[in-house]
C-alpha cells in the first residue's frame, strides 16, 4: 500500500503543478493585456509632454532669433547705410531677413520700419520723410505665426479639424535715435 500511496501523492502533486501552470499561463495572458493598456495610458501623455517641450523650445528660439534680427536691423538703420540700389527701408528689411535665419524674408509684410520725431514719439512719420538725423527709427517684426509640432488645437474643441492658422504669434521691436549722415551725404532715400 505504501507504493500505491506514493504514486497517488505523486499524481496529485503532478496534477497540482499542471493546474498551477495553467493558472500562471492564464494570469500572464490577462497581465499582458493590462500591460498594453498601461503602456497606452503612459505613452500618450509622455508623447504630449515631449512635443510640448519641443514646441516651447522652438517658440523661444523663434522669439530670440527675431529679436536679434530686429536689433541688428536697428543698428544698421542708425548709420544710414544702404545696400546697392535699395532705399534705406528696403536695406533695413534685407538686413533683418539676413539675421532672421530664414524665419522671415525681406519681401515679407511682417517686417516694418517706422520713423518718429522725438517731440511726438507715438506718431509715425509718413514716407518719404522721417529718416533724418535725430529722429527715432523703429524696426519690428509683427505677427510672426508660431507653428506647432503637433497642431491638435482644433480637435479638442469639437470642430473635428486642425486650425489653419496658429493661435499664437510673436511681435518684437527695437528702436533707437538715428545718428548723423555719413561723410559727404546730405540725405538718404527712404
Amino acid at each position: 500500500m505504501t507504493i500505491r500511496t506514493r504514486s497517488l501523492k505523486a499524481s496529485l502533486a503532478s496534477d497540482l503543478e499542471a493546474g498551477a501552470a495553467r493558472n500562471i499561463s492564464r494570469r500572464r495572458r490577462k497581465q499582458s493585456g493590462n500591460q498594453l493598456v498601461e503602456l497606452a495610458l503612459v505613452i500618450l501623455p509622455t508623447f504630449a509632454l515631449l512635443t510640448m517641450f519641443f514646441d516651447l523650445a522652438f517658440a523661444l528660439f523663434s522669439w530670440s532669433t527675431l529679436q536679434n534680427a530686429v536689433r541688428e536691423g536697428c543698428r544698421y538703420a542708425i548709420t544710414f547705410q544702404t545696400s546697392g540700389s535699395l532705399g534705406q527701408d528696403a536695406s533695413i528689411e534685407a538686413q533683418v531677413a539676413n539675421f532672421s535665419m530664414g524665419l522671415v524674408s525681406s519681401t515679407s509684410s511682417l517686417i516694418q520700419v517706422n520713423y518718429f520725431t522725438q517731440a511726438a514719439p507715438t506718431t509715425a512719420i509718413a514716407a518719404p520723410n522721417g529718416n533724418v538725423p535725430g529722429n527715432i527709427v523703429q524696426v519690428s517684426v509683427q505677427g510672426y505665426p508660431l507653428t506647432w509640432l503637433v497642431p491638435l488645437t482644433g480637435l479638442c474643441c469639437g470642430t473635428g479639424s486642425y486650425r489653419s492658422t496658429s493661435p499664437a504669434s510673436i511681435s518684437v521691436y527695437s528702436e533707437d535715435v538715428l545718428g548723423g549722415y555719413p561723410a559727404g551725404v546730405s540725405s538718404v532715400t527712404r
